[in-house]
């Protein structure tokens, strides 16, 4: 058995869900999980966790608020000091075999200050460590989100990085890519189709599309707007993992931001996708765009000029899902075997 400390950021559910994936294919080993946010949630499935302060994307009105993103993430990690001394002394005293890292500063900065190495396991350096050619365009909103990354989050000896779509790495000695990682419950699910589709948003981003889905046929389970009463072919739920997953696995396709769990889990199912990525979220239109190019779904960035949004997407569902068939999105064994490897060293 091996002691395994795992920084995790917590801002959103894709972290930990990568997270608890490693975890829970890796049962062997001992785990100690360090992050804020909803990286709490790991407490309840029974390991340890040490919380700390995160730096989250600060959304607002459906866009990213760079400014205050970038102002929140330079006064907290100038105010970090006592915190990555606290973090640095828990990894002497727990002294692991393995330092991983999902995007979560504290723990880059403990293990950078102790001088021991840490592997990174996200999808966010894609931006910065694989070869790929841009969405056009968006140009100051790329270079600001790969400032971000390079100068908060590439302190790393390693890099692992998950894909739905296969990246070629920049430097094949430090960087490899894998296909995404999948929870065991949604691996558990069992794929159908029924006459709903599934729709995604991520801090109440969706309003405007609300209003386009009253006009169409189809009926539209939606998460993250919250609980309320069905209004016609609408019906709203809150955010409860059993649902999403039996509601995920039932759909006809899925409609959210671009978030690269949600993307990865739904293609795993077979699930096409249609993307409105949340306005100058870099790594949502990146993702967004690269399921485009992979012939996966669709996506659109001004929803509100797109009367028939609906009615155009459905009208490609079988080739997507004929697409989807020919890739592989399960990449857990090969990045669990990938960490055995570096735990033997």
């Amino acid at each position: 058995m091996a002691r395994i400390c795992y920084g995790v950021m917590g801002d959103a559910r894709g972290h930990v869900s990568r997270a608890l994936a490693i975890a829970q294919e890796m049962p062997h080993h001992e785990f100690l999980f360090i992050g804020g946010g909803k990286v709490r949630i790991l407490k309840e499935h029974g390991y340890q966790v040490e919380e700390v302060p995160i730096f989250p994307t600060i959304i607002r009105n459906n866009r990213v608020d760079f400014p205050a993103t970038v102002a929140h993430a330079i006064v907290g990690l100038a105010s970090t000091g006592p915190t990555i001394k606290r973090v640095s002394a828990l990894i002497k005293e727990f002294d692991p075999h393995l330092i991983l890292n999902d995007y979560e500063s504290v723990t880059l900065q403990a293990a950078k200050f102790l001088q021991r190495p840490c592997v990174s396991l996200d999808n966010q350096h894609l931006l910065t460590h694989c070869h790929y050619s841009p969405p056009p365009g968006h140009f100051l909103n790329r270079y600001l989100t790969q400032f971000f990354i390079q100068h908060f989050y590439s302190f790393a000896s390693l890099y692992l990085i998950t894909s739905f779509y296969p990246f070629p790495p920049l430097d094949r000695a430090k960087t490899q890519v894998f296909p995404p990682l999948i929870k065991p419950k949604v691996r558990e699910s069992q794929p159908s189709e029924s006459d709903h589709v599934l729709v995604y948003s991520r801090g109440n981003s969706f309003y405007d599309l609300i209003k386009i889905l009253r006009r169409s046929k189809c009926k539209f389970v939606i998460y993250g707007l919250g609980e309320r009463l069905p209004t016609e072919n609408l019906f709203f739920k809150k955010i409860s993992e059993e649902d999403f997953l039996a509601d995920l696995a039932s759909c006809r396709y899925v409609i959210a931001n671009g978030g690269h769990s949600l993307i990865s889990e739904a293609l795993y199912l077979g699930k096409p996708i249609l993307c409105l990525p949340i306005h100058f979220f870099y790594e949502q239109l990146f993702n967004a765009h690269f399921l485009a190019q992979a012939e996966f779904g669709q996506y659109f960035l001004d929803i509100s000029r797109l009367e028939n949004l609906t009615d155009a997407f459905e009208e490609h569902l079988d080739h997507y899902r004929t697409r989807i068939k020919q890739f592989n999105f399960f990449g857990n064994n090969q990045i669990t075997a990938r960490l055995e490897e570096l735990i033997k060293g």
